[in-house]
């Protein structure tokens, strides 16, 4: 059964109740007498009964009308507390903040703009969740962080994805390796060194093998790493390259390595936002996401 009755309704039959006048009702309201009465006169064509018997002189409750009163007051009661609930909630998660990005972005831009979020918000506490791609989207899908930077996520019904920026994937090696003279490597080239590859499970690995697969050879990998900074320990130790999104060699952590543009073909991919699809960050949150967000795009 649809019940075809609004809250203003309920509101304006329990003020009366309460007040047993129509015009003590409006003013306990703030709006009209004749808005409070067509209010009621709508409730009652709902109900399809009398709530009211109206006089000169009062006005009291009809058996149906007590019969509603008692469930009225029940629902009102409910929703009050439900507010109240929500609301404190929300004032709770004002003090914390739960941002999942792919590795990449974690330890080499988000550092950067931590710092300067927590000169204007001393007291909030940030939760970071750098996992793999899928991880991130799941945190986000899930409702387990308020907000992700992800190149997952764009086909997402249930998501919100904000593009950032499009980088493409370079070869990482020591810079006195023969390959960081070259302008660019291609992966006919690239495919005779060892390689340091992420975990098939990675996003970033789905990529890196479907274009490995158009080039109809195949890689010699003598290392797998389950995150981006792994691969990167590895390659400075000279065991191997990598391929890696650009991202993934800027900053001081990064010294004595060179990521050299990869060619034929080129692999690229875009960050972006991803939010829970209609959600509003809260004041925190938001301001830590545009922080990030233009720390992303000013590499």
């Amino acid at each position: 059964m649809r019940i075809n009755i609004e809250l203003g309704e309920l509101q304006a039959f329990l003020a009366v109740a309460e007040k047993t006048s129509f015009k003590a009702a409006a003013e306990s309201l703030f709006i009209s007498q004749p808005a409070l009465s067509r209010r009621i006169e709508k409730l009652e064509l709902e109900l399809k009964c009398q709530l009211f018997q109206r006089t000169t002189r009062r006005v009291a409750l009809t058996d149906e009308g007590r019969q509603l009163q008692a469930h009225a007051q029940i629902v009102m009661e409910e929703l009050r507390l439900a507010y109240q609930g929500l609301e404190a909630r929300s004032l709770a998660r004002t003090g914390k903040v739960t941002v999942a990005c792919v590795p990449s972005v974690a330890h080499h831009i988000l550092p950067a703009a931590l710092a300067g979020y927590r000169s204007q918000h001393e007291g909030v506490r940030v939760k970071i969740i750098d996992e793999s791609a899928q991880t991130v989207l799941d945190s986000v899908l899930h409702g387990h962080a308020d907000f992700g930077v992800n190149f997952l996520g764009s086909q997402e019904a249930d998501l919100d994805f904000l593009p950032i920026r499009t980088e493409d994937y370079v070869v990482v090696v020591p810079e006195g390796h023969s390959l960081a003279r070259r302008r660019s490597v291609s992966w006919k080239l690239l495919l005779k060194e060892p390689l340091i590859a992420v975990s098939s499970s990675s996003g970033n690995r789905l990529l890196i093998d479907s274009a490995i697969a158009r080039t109809g050879m195949r890689p010699t990998i003598r290392y797998e790493v389950n995150h981006v900074t792994g691969a990167l320990s590895l390659v400075a130790a000279g065991l191997g390259a990598a391929v890696l999104p650009a991202l993934a060699v800027q900053g001081p952590l990064q010294a004595g390595l060179k990521g050299v543009p990869l060619t034929d073909p080129t692999v690229s991919r875009t960050l972006g936002l991803i939010v829970h699809k209609g959600a509003r960050l809260h004041p925190e949150a938001q301001s830590l996401a545009d922080r990030l967000v233009q720390a992303i795009q000013a590499v």
